[in-house]
């Protein structure tokens, strides 16, 4: 497999290519599994790109949580809390290590967290809501306590974001969605989450999981031996079906302007094979996380958009 078969097998397992986009937003962020979104319409603008139509966040079916590497994700809602349980595990305890600089206590993350879900009990709560309700109960937010606050509370599996409310995040119980949730853990998680994303983002490596789902390479290479219906091909794993693959020049023929931390470029921990290293600084991720929108021409990332 040379270089611009696996980008051309990329753009269509990520549903890309033409004629190859999810009929809505909501089975694109299924079948993404996650979709990375710390800069919230870039998210949906990814899931946009995958879809015939446009995705709505005040239906509740796509919510957005820190399900992996404390980093926002936009998924669907059946799938927040699995996700949420299986990958955010790591990164909570290195958040935990990290409070008593922050001037945090155990007991404060107690008090802070009993009064979030006394809240949020009775309906959804704002960022600014919730930033009042901790500091009432006697934990400042100031100095990004806040901030470290919302993240654990929103990635511990009961809390998900919904449709902001103009540019604010809005917060809300798992329980409070009316999709409901699919009860996964263990051997049968590894196992959907292997599978979800070697289809959707093969060729890929066990590596490329590890780093995108956050969890250990052992836990990478035990999701990769459950997944279901994976074949490998030159190094690679991706979904059986592209056994039968062989005509990628309409793929490459595309020319695509993707957003902020699209997954074409985000969803690998080894991106060389669709990104020049010197256009690295420019389009991202640079080391200080930023990244910006670009253009993918026979699924080799270009540069900017044009302005």
């Amino acid at each position: 497999m040379d270089l611009p078969e696996l980008r051309a097998r990329r753009l269509i397992a990520q549903r890309l290519a033409p004629g190859q986009q999810c009929g809505t937003a909501v089975d694109a962020a299924h079948w993404m599994l996650a979709t990375q979104g710390q800069l919230y319409n870039s998210g949906l603008a990814g899931l946009a790109a995958r879809a015939a139509e446009a995705p709505n966040p005040a239906s509740l079916s796509i919510v957005r949580t820190w399900s992996q590497r404390g980093t926002h994700h936009f998924l669907a809602a059946e799938d927040a809390q699995w996700m949420m349980r299986l990958c955010a595990p790591r990164p909570e305890v290195a958040a935990a290590k990290r409070r008593p600089s922050l001037g945090l206590t155990e007991q404060d993350v107690a008090t802070a967290r009993g009064a979030f879900h006394e809240a949020l009990s009775d309906g959804p709560v704002s960022r600014t809501e919730a930033y009042a309700l901790f500091a009432a109960a006697g934990v400042s937010p100031e100095e990004y306590r806040g901030q470290h606050l919302l993240r654990s509370f929103g990635s511990d599996g009961t809390v998900v974001q919904g449709a902001r409310r103009g540019n604010e995040d809005v917060f809300m119980l798992v329980s409070a969605l009316t999709v409901q949730s699919l009860e996964l853990e263990g051997d049968a998680a590894l196992a959907e989450l292997g599978t979800r994303y070697f289809h959707s983002r093969g060729p890929a490596t066990v590596q490329d999981l590890a780093w995108w789902s956050g969890l250990t390479v052992r836990d990478a290479k035990k999701a990769a031996v459950l997944a279901r219906d994976v074949i490998e091909m030159d190094g690679y794993l991706m979904g059986a079906f592209q056994e039968d693959w062989s005509n990628f020049e309409e793929a490459l023929a595309l020319t695509l302007s993707l957003p902020a931390f699209d997954e074409y470029l985000l969803g690998y921990k080894d991106r060389s094979d669709v990104c020049p290293a010197e256009l690295v600084p420019i389009v991202g991720p640079t080391r200080n996380g930023i990244c910006r929108p670009f253009v993918v021409t026979e699924g080799i990332v270009t540069g900017l958009p044009a302005s």
